[in-house]
């Protein structure tokens, strides 16, 4: 059988594109909610500028260990697990209370999505390397159609005057 028939392989392709537009998702849902959150920690712009470092300061600590968590337990175990503390992170930062929690959960939140990431871009080269062609492009293509579709759900919630607390619980739901 030639490998693009293989329906092993079609669903493990289906799958980490269905990771990629999951991890996009998250990440459009949190961005229409910036300005809610902002106003409900009661943060200043500057000071929301400094919030907003803490993701990357938490991918950044993360991403080393991702690696490690694929080589313990798997990939495809350790990228289920990863996303789906990526996903439940998402409802953090709307619960936030106040600069140091704020800083403290989008630390949480950066660290998840960094492992995440990493897992799922390791797992999309080992699908590329079974189907024997390049599908990265079409995989980051997914991220793109997840944070659209993410952040058209966001601005519907915020449009409709939903609680963030609300809408990001229950996004994160779904999403996990």
């Amino acid at each position: 059988m030639a490998k693009g028939t293989d329906p092993q392989l079609r669903r493990g392709r289906v799958a980490i594109s269905v990771v990629f537009a999951v991890h996009g998702a998250v990440t459009g849902n949190f961005a229409t909610r910036v300005p809610w959150i902002q106003e409900h920690a009661g943060v200043s712009p500057g000071l929301l500028g400094l919030a907003l470092a803490f993701p990357a300061i938490g991918a950044s600590c993360a991403m080393p260990l991702a690696g490690r968590i694929s080589h313990r337990f798997g990939s495809r175990a350790a990228l289920r697990g990863l996303l789906a503390l990526w996903c439940a992170a998402l409802a953090l930062p709307a619960i936030a209370p106040g600069l140091i929690g704020l800083c403290a959960v989008l630390f949480v939140y950066g660290a998840t999505a960094g492992a995440a990431d990493v897992a799922m871009n390791a797992l999309g080269v080992e699908t590329e390397e079974r189907l024997g062609r390049s599908i990265m492009s079409g995989l980051h293509g997914m991220w793109s159609a997840g944070a659209l579709l993410g952040s058209a759900a966001g601005t519907l919630a915020a449009r409709s005057d939903v609680d963030a607390r609300l809408h990001l619980g229950v996004a994160a739901g779904v999403l996990v």
